[in-house]
């Protein structure tokens, strides 16, 4: 069961990874995801597959998600200053919290470390509140 855990840690680094190419670049989506295997050495299918599946399902609802994430910033803040960074993050996670079957600490974990590694501390924070609000407001789950 442990190693399942690991596998989607991993597989949401690597959605998370396209997310922000997809970001920064003029891509199409299934480009970048062919692509993006070419020069990673990960070898499970399984792996690669729960990637693929959160960042194309990701990018389908990139602009539903937005519109969600935007809802909760701050007053004093906006999301065109947001990072491409934050935004990835925040969208790939977004759409699997609606999504995916896995539960929500589980979910906001993986993607607040993600923050915290690519980003700082602040960013870790910002991920974590706006994920949890998004929770408490759609009724999610913490199973």
């Amino acid at each position: 069961m442990k190693k399942q855990y690991k596998e989607r840690t991993k597989g949401r680094r690597y959605a998370f990874e396209m997310m922000y190419r997809f970001s920064i670049n003029d891509e199409q989506p299934k480009d970048i995801s062919e692509s993006y295997w070419k020069s990673c050495e990960e070898e499970s299918e399984e792996i690669k597959e729960f990637a693929c599946d959160l960042f194309l399902g990701a990018c389908q609802s990139v602009g539903d998600n937005d519109d969600i994430i935007k809802t909760f910033i701050r007053d004093d803040w906006n999301y065109d200053r947001m990072g491409d960074v934050d935004k990835s993050i925040l969208r790939t996670a977004v759409y699997e919290l609606f999504k995916g079957h896995a539960p929500f600490y589980a979910v906001v974990n993986d993607f607040v470390t993600l923050a915290r590694k690519y980003s700082d501390e602040k960013s870790a924070s910002l991920v974590n509140g706006i994920l949890e609000n998004i929770r408490k407001k759609y009724n999610l789950s913490e199973e």
